[in-house]
């Protein structure tokens, strides 16, 4: 996905939208599992299909962590910004 955006450099609104659609719809299949994924970044979205912005997949669920509702989670994770 990062490949992806940085070569186009610029999105149409609509595929921006539909972007965004399956990338919450992911983090919502993982929330409603009790999954936190705890490193959500472009690089973590992979297109299954070149240049086909309908196969987004969401990977690296190295840092992931099992939650319980009203669970805090205190302890930074991810990726560190530069």
């Amino acid at each position: 996905m990062f490949a992806f955006i940085t070569e186009r450099k610029h999105l149409k609104e609509s595929e921006a939208a539909l972007i965004m659609r399956q990338i919450f719809s992911a983090i919502c299949y993982c929330h409603e599992r009790q999954i936190c994924h705890r490193d959500l970044k472009p690089e973590n979205f992979l297109l299954l299909y070149k240049d086909n912005i309908e196969s987004i997949k969401l990977i690296d669920f190295g840092l992931s962590k099992k939650f319980k509702r009203g669970e805090m989670m205190e302890q930074a994770n991810g990726t560190v910004s530069r």
